[in-house]
């Protein structure tokens, strides 16, 4: 299989994914992934549990986070998609989390766009655009602190959103990726993937595939409506279900012909599809992190040290 799933959540995005790590990973190799990223929001306590599990089965972990993102105080958040490349990257990507936490917290670990676009930062990270709640998507169709969401993109709205691309490659130039999410079903993704592939085609960044996973297998789908039950006070899993956006499956891609496919239904050309999953592959042969490790202090015990203490 091609592509790699890059975007992932598993029970560490409390309230929103399910699954340990572990089933993920499993998942992922059972369907013939060779890699696959870790993208929790707003954290990155995961990741020693994907590592153990990646190295069990085979799988390539790139290590990255899903940052909260705000231009302010905002309790409206963008979402975006981080990755780390190497050790330098993966020093960055911690001193942010730690930092959003220490400073920016606001009712959720926050990174503010300032420090999203410095590049002392942010060297050695890979980014992309992020989901239809980023700071691109929502510059391009409204939404969070761009007012009410719009159903289509004007002129202006395109230009806009190749504005803010153009800004993201000024810091990190081809490590700034458009994330390409395959959801036919949802008439925003769809929009914006058209728009993506034009802003693509005009400033050169490569759209990268994504399915937005939330857990391994397609019948665990409802799980995700009995978490958004607790984790936005709902009540009960009713009323999660009358209020819940969406009907479709956030789970992994069976085939590189199954993705395909879908971005063919949102009316991208096979080539923009094809170059999608290809830059899943690209990103994860550009990340290569492996965890820091802290060297086990080894006491030798003397005489008399196993003696009863008296």
């Amino acid at each position: 299989m091609e592509f790699v799933s890059l975007h992932n959540h598993t029970t560490f995005s409390l309230g929103d994914g399910f699954k340990r790590p572990q089933f993920h990973v499993e998942r992922a190799a059972e369907l013939g992934m060779t890699a696959m990223g870790v993208s929790e929001h707003g954290g990155i306590s995961s990741h020693a549990q994907f590592e153990v599990w990646g190295e069990k089965l085979g799988v390539k972990i790139i290590f990255g986070c899903e940052f909260y993102v705000t231009e302010g105080p905002n309790l409206s958040k963008f979402h975006q998609t981080v990755f780390a490349m190497n050790e330098e990257g993966y020093r960055n990507l911690c001193r942010l989390v730690t930092r959003s936490y220490k400073e920016g917290f606001y009712k959720y670990p926050t990174v503010h766009t300032e420090w999203l676009m410095d590049p002392a930062q942010t060297a050695g990270l890979i980014v992309l655009s992020g989901c239809a709640d980023s700071w691109l998507s929502c510059s391009i169709l409204g939404g969070k602190s761009y007012g009410d969401r719009r159903e289509d993109w004007e002129q202006e709205d395109a230009h806009r959103g190749r504005r803010l691309v153009e800004r993201f490659q000024s810091v990190y130039g081809d490590r700034f990726y458009l994330e390409t999410q395959r959801f036919p079903g949802l008439e925003r993704s769809t929009i914006l993937n058209q728009c993506f592939a034009d802003i693509s085609s005009m400033t050169g960044a490569k759209m990268a595939a994504t399915a937005d996973v939330h857990y391994p297998l397609p019948e665990q789908n409802a799980m995700q409506r009995i978490l958004h039950a607790g984790s936005r006070s709902t009540g009960t899993v009713a009323a999660a279900d009358a209020s819940w956006e969406y009907d479709i499956l956030l789970t992994y891609p069976e085939s590189d012909e199954q993705i395909r496919g879908q971005f063919l239904e949102q009316e991208l050309t096979t080539t923009e599809a094809d170059s999608a999953i290809a830059s899943t592959r690209e990103i994860a042969d550009r990340c290569n992190v492996v965890l820091p490790k802290s060297t086990p202090i080894i006491y030798k015990p003397r005489p008399g040290d196993e003696d009863p203490w008296v």
